[in-house]
C-alpha cells in the first residue's frame, strides 16, 4: 500500500497548491476592491462633507465592507489552506485532476472508490497497489498554475489609475485627509473656504525704522471683495492695489503677531518679526588743539564736520542704541571704536583734510547707519617777513634796518644769520623772541657781530614760528651784502664823496651862471615890451621852473658836503677850504635868488602864476 499513501499525499499537496492559488487571486482582488471602496469613501466625504450620521454610515460601511473582503478573499482561503475547515475531498481534487490529465480521467477516482471499500480481499489489495503504481509517475500539482492569478493583477491599474488623476489634480493632500474626517465621525467639522490665503512676503524678519508693506492674495474658486488684517486685536482693513491686498507698517515697527480675515474665513497667525537697526543716538567731538596755538579746547555737538588746526586731537564719544559695532572709516582702512556698554570712544590726531564715514553695526545687520563727515583743516602758516634797508651816507661801514614780522600763532625768534661770501659755514646772532603773533624790528649793522675788515660779508634775517609740529618753521629775508672798511678806505671813499658833490657843485654853478644871463635877457624884453605873448609866457614859466630845482640841488649839495666834512677833523687845511667855498657859493646864491625875485615881482602883472 506504499504507492496508495504516495497517491493520497500527491492530492494533499495538489489541495494545498489549489488553495494557495485561491489565496493569492484573493489577495490580489482584496486589493483592487478595498481601495477603489476606499477611495469611494473618501471622495463622498471629499466632496460632501457629511454631517456626523452621514460620516458615521459610511464610516459603518466602509468598515463592514472591509471586512466582508478579509473574510471573503483571505480568511476562506486560509481556513481551507490550514484545515480549518473542510475543503476539497479527495475525489473532488481527482476530478479536476482528471479534467487536466486525460490519460487519468477517472482512473483516480475509482482507485479512490476502490479504497473505501469494505472488503479488504487480497485481490482487491492487489489491484488498488497496481492502479496506484500506474498514476504515481502523474504530477498532480501541475494541475495547478498560480501564475494564471496573474490576469487579476490588472485589475490594481484601475486605484493606481485613480491615485494618479487625484495627485494631478494637485489636491492630493485634501483629498486623503478626508479619512480623519470620517474615522473622527463623531467630530464637528466645517468645510473649507471656497479660496486660501496667500501670504507674497517671503521673509516677515523686517527692520525697526523701515516701513513694511505685506502683500495677500487668494487661491481658489473666488476672490473676496474685502479682506482685513488682525493687528494686536485690532482689524483694520487692506487696501487693493496692483493685484495684491496691502498693508503698511508705519515705523517704528514692533514685533507682533497678525493673521487675515476675509468672507468669514480667517487665516493662519504670522508673526512679524522685527529687528532692531544700530543708530547713533547722540554724538559729541572734542577737539584738543596743539598746545603751541593757545587755543582752548572745543566741543562740537551733533555733526561730525568741523574747522580745525593742522594736529588737532579729535575725540569722539558716541552714544548708539542696538549697536555692537561702530566702525571709523577713512578712504580704504576702518578702524573700530572702543566700546563701554552704550558708550563708543575713538581719537584720531588730524593733519590735513580729511573725508571720513562713520557706520553702526550689530548682528542683525551691517554698516546699517553710515554717515559722511569733512574735516577742513587749517595749516599753520609760514611767518612773515618784510626787511627795509636804509644806508648812512655819512659811514659806509653802518646801515640800519626796519623789519617787521608776523605769523597766525606766534613768532619764537628772529635772527640775523651772516657768513663770509662764497663761504657754507654761517653764524647766527638772535634779535629777539618775541613770542607774540606780531613783531617790529630794528637792528643797525654791524651791531653785535664780530667781522674781519675788509672781508665781504653776506647776510639775511631768518623768523621762526612757534609750530611744534614741524619743529618750528622758518622765513628768510632777501639777502643784503656788506663789506666792513677799515679807517684808509674810509678816508678814500669820503675823498670820493667830496670830489663826486663838488663836481656836482660846480655843474651846477656853471648852469645857474647860464640862467643868469637868460634872465638878463628875459628882463630886456620886459622893458620894450608892455605885454608878452602866450609863447613868451609859457617859456618864462619853464625860466623860472628850472630855476627853482636848480637853487634847491645846490642847497642839497652843500648840505650833503657840510654834513661830511663835520665828521672830520677841523684843523684840515683842505676842508677850511671847502667850507669857505661852500660859504661864498651860498652868498651868490642868495643874490641869484634876489634878483629871480626882483624878476618876477617885474613879471607879476605879465604872467598868471608863478609855479610854485
Amino acid at each position: 500500500m506504499e504507492n496508495y499513501k504516495n497517491i493520497l499525499d500527491k492530492l494533499n499537496g495538489f489541495i494545498a497548491k489549489f488553495y494557495t492559488k485561491m489565496l493569492l487571486k484573493g489577495l490580489v482582488l482584496f486589493l483592487t476592491i478595498g481601495l477603489l471602496f476606499f477611495f469611494f469613501v473618501l471622495g463622498v466625504e471629499y466632496y460632501m462633507w457629511l454631517n456626523t450620521s452621514g460620516r458615521f454610515i459610511l464610516f459603518l460601511l466602509f468598515v463592514f465592507t472591509e471586512l466582508y473582503l478579509t473574510w471573503r478573499f483571505i480568511i476562506v482561503p486560509l481556513s481551507f489552506l490550514f484545515k480549518w475547515k473542510r475543503g476539497l475531498s479527495n475525489k473532488e481534487a481527482s476530478l479536476l485532476i482528471g479534467k487536466y490529465f486525460p490519460e487519468v480521467d477517472d482512473k483516480l477516482y475509482n482507485l479512490l472508490d476502490l479504497a473505501e471499500s469494505d472488503s479488504k480481499s487480497e485481490l482487491l489489495l492487489a489491484s488498488i497497489e497496481q492502479r496506484s503504481t500506474s498514476l504515481g509517475k502523474v504530477p498532480f500539482v501541475k494541475a495547478i498554475n498560480i501564475k494564471e492569478n496573474i490576469r487579476y493583477v490588472k485589475y490594481l491599474l484601475i486605484p493606481i489609475g485613480i491615485l494618479g488623476l487625484i495627485w494631478i489634480s494637485g489636491d492630493i493632500v485634501s483629498y486623503f485627509s478626508s479619512y480623519k474626517r470620517v474615522v473622527n465621525y463623531d467630530l464637528a467639522y466645517e468645510p473649507p473656504a471656497p479660496f486660501r490665503f496667500k501670504l507674497v512676503n517671503a521673509d516677515l524678519n523686517v527692520l525697526d525704522n523701515e516701513p513694511t508693506t505685506l502683500m495677500v492674495t487668494t487661491e481658489g474658486r473666488i476672490r473676496p471683495e474685502t479682506m482685513s488684517i488682525v493687528v494686536n486685536g485690532k482689524e483694520l482693513l487692506l487696501q487693493f492695489k496692483d493685484g495684491f491686498y496691502q498693508y503698511s507698517f508705519i515705523p517704528p515697527v514692533r514685533s507682533t503677531p497678525f493673521y487675515f480675515l476675509a468672507n468669514g474665513v480667517r487665516s493662519k497667525e504670522y508673526f512679524l518679526n522685527v529687528l532692531e537697526t544700530p543708530a547713533i543716538v547722540n554724538f559729541d567731538m572734542l577737539l584738543d588743539y596743539p598746545d603751541y596755538t593757545k587755543k582752548n579746547d572745543e566741543v562740537i555737538r551733533s555733526t561730525g564736520n568741523a574747522v580745525l588746526s593742522e594736529g588737532t586731537v579729535v575725540l569722539w564719544r558716541i552714544n548708539a542704541r542696538a549697536a555692537e559695532e561702530v566702525v571709523f572709516y577713512d578712504n580704504d582702512s576702518s578702524q573700530y571704536f572702543k566700546r563701554s556698554k552704550d558708550l563708543f570712544t575713538f581719537s584720531k590726531r588730524i593733519y590735513s583734510d580729511l573725508d571720513y564715514e562713520l557706520a553702526t553695526s550689530n548682528s542683525n545687520i551691517k554698516d546699517y547707519e553710515r554717515l559722511g563727515y569733512r574735516f577742513t583743516v587749517v595749516m599753520d602758516a609760514y611767518p612773515t617777513l618784510r626787511v627795509n634797508q636804509v644806508l648812512d651816507s655819512l659811514n659806509p661801514n653802518v646801515s640800519y634796518y626796519l623789519g617787521e614780522a608776523t605769523d597766525d600763532y606766534e613768532l619764537s625768534t628772529i635772527s640775523l644769520v651772516y657768513y663770509k661770501k662764497g663761504e657754507e659755514e654761517k653764524k647766527a646772532l638772535i634779535l629777539s623772541s618775541p613770542n607774540l603773533n606780531y613783531d617790529k624790528f630794528y637792528y643797525t649793522f654791524p651791531s653785535g657781530l664780530s667781522l674781519e675788515e675788509g672781508v665781504p660779508y653776506d647776510f639775511y634775517f631768518e623768523v621762526v614760528d612757534n609750530d611744534a609740529i614741524h619743529k618750528g618753521k622758518v622765513t628768510k629775508s632777501q639777502v643784503f651784502s656788506s663789506i666792513l672798511l677799515d679807517d684808509n678806505q674810509l678816508k678814500d671813499r669820503e675823498l670820493e664823496f667830496q670830489k663826486s658833490v663838488l663836481s656836482n657843485l660846480d655843474k651846477s654853478l656853471e648852469k645857474s651862471k647860464n640862467q643868469q644871463q637868460t634872465l638878463k635877457e628875459l628882463t630886456k624884453e620886459q622893458r620894450e615890451n608892455s605885454s608878452l605873448s602866450f609863447s613868451d609866457q609859457n617859456r618864462i614859466k619853464d625860466f623860472l621852473k628850472q630855476q627853482h630845482q636848480q637853487e634847491d640841488l645846490m642847497k642839497k649839495f652843500s648840505s650833503e658836503l657840510k654834513d661830511n666834512l663835520k665828521k672830520v677833523d677841523d684843523d684840515n687845511k683842505l676842508n677850511k677850504l671847502l667850507q669857505e667855498r661852500i660859504e661864498r657859493q651860498e652868498v651868490e646864491a642868495k643874490k641869484n635868488e634876489k634878483l629871480l625875485q626882483s624878476f618876477v615881482d617885474g613879471f607879476d602883472g605879465c604872467i598868471d602864476q608863478y609855479p610854485e
